[in-house]
């Protein structure tokens, strides 16, 4: 059997990202926060279906001041380091989310933003993945029964499972969702727009 001598290289073009970070937050300061904001009945709904979803937060809060900084700056070393975009980001909008029993948030993007993000703060087992959508339609080329093992170049979807003091940082544009709560417990998150 002959060996192929051509040089094959692949070459990655169009790729996103969503970047992992832990944090070391007060989470009990947080999650008693979070209750105080819902009990005043403020919300809203955009991609959530069920749950609660405060408007948007006073961004001088003194409780979020040490996510806010830690925000900007990874934000910020993401863009101007890692993608190379001269650009300074600040904090446009930030918000709570907390979701209860087969509460959900739709597919959705963060129109009009550079960067957005979540980060975790209450996170029983079972109460749902962070999922970002591919629109690059492969199931309509590939039959997903030849594949034999989903990649970065194969999935049509890709999930993480949520972890407390967890953020997480995607190009606005990357459509994302989150799957229903299954746990009898609340989830609770912080959702955010860079500019």
């Amino acid at each position: 059997m002959k060996k192929n001598k051509n040089t094959i290289e692949i070459v990655d073009i169009f790729k996103q990202f969503v970047v992992k970070l832990k944090l070391n937050e007060d989470l009990k300061k947080i999650i008693k926060f979070s209750f105080e904001i819902e009990k005043e009945k403020k919300g809203r709904f955009l991609s959530n279906k069920g749950g609660f979803q405060s408007g948007d937060l006073n961004l001088k809060e003194p409780i979020l001041n040490s996510l806010i900084k830690k925000i900007e700056l990874n934000s910020n070393f993401l863009f101007n380091d890692y993608l190379k975009i001269k650009h300074q980001l600040s904090l446009d909008n930030i918000w709570i989310n907390i979701n209860r029993y087969k509460d959900f948030n739709i597919p959705h993007v963060h129109s009009f933003s550079k960067l957005s993000g979540v980060f975790y703060v209450k996170i029983p087992n079972n109460s749902g993945k962070l999922s970002f959508i591919n629109d690059f339609p492969i199931e309509n080329f590939i039959n997903p029964l030849n594949i034999i093992e989903y990649n970065q170049y194969t999935s049509s979807a890709w999930s993480f499972e949520p972890e407390e003091n967890m953020l997480y940082l995607f190009p606005s544009w990357l459509k994302h969702y989150v799957n229903p709560n299954l746990s009898k417990q609340e989830r609770i998150s912080i959702s955010f727009n860079l500019v």
